[in-house]
C-alpha cells in the first residue's frame, strides 16, 4: 500500500486544479493566447451578424453586449466575469429570449436562444478545450443560417467561416506557432484549404447520389419571420402602387425556346377580380361560378417554360398570359387563373405552358352578372353621361372600348405614382378632376365605365415585363413590375385583354420614383437606367451575380428527385432507386477515399533544396553504375572516399558536390541563394561531363 498515498494526492490535486479552472479566477492550465480568443470572437460575430437582422432587437442587443464584453476582456483580463456573473448573464439571456418571443419553440426563438448561449460560452472560455467546444457548436450556427436564407452569397460566406473555424481548430492543436501572424495564418489556412480540397470529391459524391427528399433537409415546416410582400387578391387605389418601389424578385422564368417578342409585351397573370364593393375589387368566392370550366383555345404556338416562384404565402401561380393547363399540384380555374393546392410558402418550381394569342370565349350567366355589376353609389351622373356619349349611336362593344381608350389618350390624363387621395368617389374624382394616377386607377375606372355600358369586364392583377439576364438566359420578374389591367368580353372574341394604362400619351408620364417613359403601346414601367460607365459596369456585375444565384437555386437548392433521376439517366444510371443509390454512394465514396489514400501514400517529393540536390547527385551516380551510389550505412564523407577510390575520374566533380553539401547540411552554412546555386552548379557540372567507364572496380 505504499503507492496509495501519492496516488491519492495526485487525484486530489487534479480535483483542486479542475475546481480552480472552473471559476475561481485562476487561469486554466492550457489557456488560449490572445490571438486565438480574438479569432474566435471575430468568427462568432461574423456568424451572428447575418442572423441579428432576423431576430428581435433586444436579443440582438444582448448578444452584441456579450461579444463586446468578451473583446474588452481580451484587452483587459480583469474584466473577465466570474461564475456568479456568468450565471446571472445566462439567466438574463434566457429570460430575454422568453420576453421577446413568449417562448423558445420555433425558428426565430430557437435561433435567438442558441446564439445567446453560444455568445455566453465564448465569454466563459478560459482554456483551449472551451474554444474547441465552442467551434464545434459554431457549426450548428452555420447550418441555422439556411433556415433564413439559402442564397449563394450566404452559402459562400458560411463556407468561408467554416474553413476559418477549421483553421482555428488546427491552430489550437499545435504545440508551437510561427513567430509572425502572417506565417501563422498561412500555416492554418493553407493546411485547412488542402483538407477542404480533399473533401470536395466525397462531398460531390454524397450530393449527387444521396436519395433526394421531397423538400430540403432544413425545411422543417417552422415559422418564417420574413414579412412577405407581393400582390394582394384585391385592388383599390394604392394597393399596387406600393409594390413598384420594391426590387424583390417574384419569379425567374426560363423558356424552352426564345419567346420571340419583347419583355414589354409579357403579361404575367395573377389574381382575377370580379366583385366591386365601394372602391375595392375582390376575387370570386369559391362556389360563385359552379358551371364555369377552364376553356382556352390557343391561336399561336404554345410556349413552354420553367418558372421558379418566390414564396408569397398565396395560392396563385403567376403565369404568362394565357396559361393553357395546370401543373402538378395546381388547378386552372374557370376564370383562367392558376391556383396551387396550398399557399406557396417556399420556392416552388413549375413547368408551365401558355399561349400569347388565344380565344377564351366561355361566359356563364353567373360570370356575366358579376362582370356587369356596379357598386352602389360609386357610379356618378358624370360617369353615366360620359358612357352615354360613347354609346349614343348604339355601337358594338368593340367601338365603345376604343372610344374609352381614345378618351384616356386625348384628355390630359397623367401617369404618376404621386396621385392624391381622391376620397369616397375616387373614380369620379380620377376621371374628371385629378386625372392623374397609377395603373390601378386606370383599370378600376375603365372597369366601371365598361360595366356601365353593359360590357362584362373584370380586372387582372399581375406583372408586366421582366428583365432578361444575358448570362443565364432567364427572365427575372420583380415586384416593381406589378401591374393591373382589364379583360372585356366581346361576342366575337371572348375575353380580350385591354390595358387602359397604355392609352396614356407618353409625354404625360411623370418620372416620379425613377419611372421611365412609356414604350410603344406599352404602359409605364418602373426601371432604373444607368448611363454612366460605372453604372453600366455595376449593372453588368449585378446581372452576373444574379445568373450565379439562379444557377445555385436551380442546381443546388432545387436539386430535386426529378433532377437527380434525370442526371443519373444521362450518366447511364437511371435504373438505380433508393437502395441502389445508397449502395452506389457507398461504393463511389469508398473509391474516392481509396484514391486519396493511395495519393497520400505515394513517396513524397523532397522539399529540402539541399537534400533534393544531393539526391539528384546520387541518382546520376546510380544511372552510371548502381554500385557507385551511396549505401544506407554510409555517411556522405565515407561514400565520397569510396567513390573517389573506385572512380578517380569523378574526384573533382564529387569533391565540389560533397564539400558544398556538407557545409550546407552539417556545418551550418547560410542557405542563401549563392550557396544553393553552387551546390546545384556542381551537380550540373558532373552531369555535363562526358564520363568514360573506368576499368577500376568499386570496392
Amino acid at each position: 500500500m505504499a503507492w496509495s498515498l501519492p496516488l491519492q494526492r495526485s487525484h486530489h490535486a487534479r480535483k483542486d486544479a479542475a475546481a480552480t479552472q472552473r471559476g475561481r479566477g485562476t487561469p486554466a492550465a492550457d489557456p488560449p493566447d490572445r490571438r486565438q480568443l480574438t479569432a474566435a470572437a471575430l468568427l462568432l460575430a461574423l456568424c451572428a451578424l447575418p442572423l441579428l437582422a432576423e431576430l428581435d432587437a433586444q436579443v440582438g442587443a444582448f448578444i452584441a453586449g456579450v461579444l463586446a464584453l468578451r473583446v474588452a476582456a481580451i484587452r483587459w483580463p480583469g474584466l473577465q466575469p466570474g461564475v456568479l456573473l456568468l450565471g446571472l448573464l445566462t439567466l438574463v439571456g434566457g429570460l430575454n429570449v422568453l420576453d421577446a418571443y413568449r417562448g423558445v419553440a420555433g425558428q426565430a426563438p430557437g435561433t435567438a436562444l442558441l446564439l445567446s448561449m453560444v455568445a455566453l460560452k465564448l465569454l466563459e472560455a478560459r482554456s483551449k478545450r472551451d474554444l474547441r467546444v465552442l467551434l464545434l457548436v459554431l457549426g450548428f450556427v452555420l447550418v441555422v443560417q439556411f433556415l433564413f436564407d439559402d442564397s449563394l452569397w450566404r452559402a459562400l460566406l458560411m463556407a468561408a467561416l467554416l474553413v476559418a473555424s477549421f483553421a482555428l481548430l488546427r491552430d489550437l492543436s499545435l504545440p508551437t506557432h510561427p513567430a509572425t501572424l502572417t506565417a501563422r495564418l498561412r500555416e492554418g489556412l493553407g493546411r485547412t484549404g488542402v483538407m477542404v480540397i480533399q473533401a470536395l470529391p466525397l462531398a460531390l459524391v454524397l450530393f449527387v447520389f444521396f436519395p433526394r427528399l421531397s423538400a430540403p433537409l432544413w425545411d422543417l415546416g417552422l415559422d418564417n419571420a420574413h414579412a412577405i410582400t407581393g400582390l394582394k387578391d384585391w385592388l383599390e387605389p394604392g394597393s399596387v402602387k406600393d409594390l413598384v418601389v420594391s426590387g424583390e424578385p417574384v419569379m425567374r422564368v426560363r423558356f424552352d425556346t426564345p419567346p420571340g417578342f419583347p419583355t414589354e409585351q409579357m403579361y404575367w397573370r395573377g389574381p382575377v377580380l370580379w366583385h366591386a364593393e365601394g372602391n375595392r375589387f375582390e376575387p370570386a368566392a369559391p362556389g360563385d361560378f359552379p358551371a364555369a370550366e377552364a376553356s382556352v383555345e390557343p391561336l399561336s404556338e404554345p410556349l413552354t417554360y420553367t418558372a421558379l416562384l418566390e414564396p408569397s404565402e398565396q395560392r396563385w401561380i403567376t403565369a404568362l398570359d394565357m396559361p393553357l393547363s395546370a401543373p402538378r399540384g395546381a388547378e386552372l380555374t374557370g376564370d383562367l387563373q392558376l391556383l396551387a393546392d396550398r399557399p406557396i410558402d417556399d420556392r416552388q418550381l413549375y413547368r408551365l405552358t401558355s399561349a400569347r394569342d388565344y380565344r377564351a370565349a366561355q361566359l356563364t350567366l353567373d360570370q356575366e352578372q358579376a362582370a356587369t355589376a356596379l357598386p352602389a353609389d360609386k357610379v356618378t351622373p358624370r360617369m353615366r353621361a360620359l358612357v352615354a356619349r360613347w354609346s349614343a349611336d348604339d355601337p358594338p362593344p368593340e367601338t365603345v372600348v376604343q372610344r374609352a381608350l381614345e378618351h384616356f389618350n386625348r384628355e390630359p390624363f397623367r401617369y404618376s405614382l404621386l396621385a392624391p387621395d381622391m376620397g369616397e368617389l375616387a373614380m369620379d374624382a380620377f376621371l374628371f378632376d385629378a386625372q392623374v394616377g397609377f395603373c390601378e386607377h386606370y383599370a378600376a375606372a375603365f372597369t366601371l365605365l365598361m360595366r356601365t355600358a353593359g360590357i362584362p369586364t373584370r380586372i387582372v392583377l399581375g406583372y408586366l415585363g421582366g428583365e432578361r439576364n444575358p448570362y443565364s438566359g432567364d427572365y427575372l420578374v420583380r415586384q416593381s413590375e406589378a401591374h393591373a389591367w382589364t379583360e372585356v368580353w366581346l361576342p366575337d372574341q371572348g375575353w380580350t385583354r385591354v390595358d387602359p394604362t397604355a392609352a396614356v400619351a407618353a409625354e404625360r408620364v411623370d418620372a416620379d420614383g425613377s419611372l421611365s417613359a412609356l414604350g410603344a403601346n406599352a404602359p409605364a414601367r418602373f426601371r432604373v437606367d444607368s448611363a454612366s460607365p460605372v453604372g453600366r459596369l455595376i449593372y453588368q456585375l449585378h446581372l452576373a451575380a444574379d445568373a450565379f444565384d439562379a444557377a445555385w437555386q436551380s442546381w443546388v437548392v432545387g436539386f430535386s428527385r426529378f433532377k437527380q433521376q434525370r442526371l443519373l439517366a444521362n450518366l447511364g444510371l437511371g435504373r438505380f432507386r433508393e437502395a441502389g443509390l445508397v449502395a452506389l454512394m457507398a461504393l463511389t465514396g469508398a473509391g474516392v477515399m481509396l484514391a486519396w489514400g493511395l495519393w497520400l501514400a505515394r513517396p513524397s517529393r523532397e522539399t529540402d533544396p539541399v537534400a533534393a540536390a544531393y539526391n539528384q547527385f546520387q541518382r546520376r551516380l546510380r544511372r552510371m553504375d548502381s554500385r557507385l551510389a551511396r549505401r544506407p550505412d554510409e555517411g556522405p564523407l565515407d561514400h565520397h572516399a569510396r567513390l573517389v577510390a573506385a572512380r578517380p575520374d569523378l574526384a573533382a566533380g564529387a569533391d565540389a558536390v560533397v564539400h558544398a553539401y556538407v557545409r550546407l547540411r552539417y556545418a551550418g552554412a547560410d542557405r542563401g541563394a549563392d550557396n544553393l546555386r553552387r551546390l546545384r552548379d556542381a551537380v550540373g557540372a558532373l552531369r555535363r561531363r562526358r564520363l568514360g567507364v573506368s576499368a577500376a572496380k568499386p570496392r
